[in-house]
């Protein structure tokens, strides 16, 4: 049997949340959007407010994608351009 056809069946994490109704992965993440008043919501190396923790700016109607179940007080975990950090929870829907 060749090595595609044993990975034939085999569904990637985002396919098995799905069949499991969104319920079968801790690892899910959710696609927001960003609702600042102005200037840009940070993506953080770290889950504090400091210049120096800002891995990207996330601007007001940007779509990026959290994990709800990793959080930190107001912060969650976050993924935007393909970069993981933290964002402010508030600043998102």
């Amino acid at each position: 049997m060749s090595e595609f056809e044993k990975n034939e069946n085999i569904i990637n994490d985002e396919e098995l949340d799905e069949v499991a109704g969104g319920r079968g992965s801790s690892h899910h993440w959710k696609t927001v959007t960003c609702h600042v008043q102005r200037g840009y919501l940070a993506l953080r190396s770290a889950p504090a407010y400091k210049r120096e923790n800002e891995l990207d700016q996330i601007y007001n109607g940007h779509q990026f994608k959290i994990r709800p179940d990793k959080r930190s007080g107001a912060y969650v975990w976050s993924k935007y351009h393909g970069i993981e950090g933290w964002t402010n929870s508030n600043y998102s829907r």
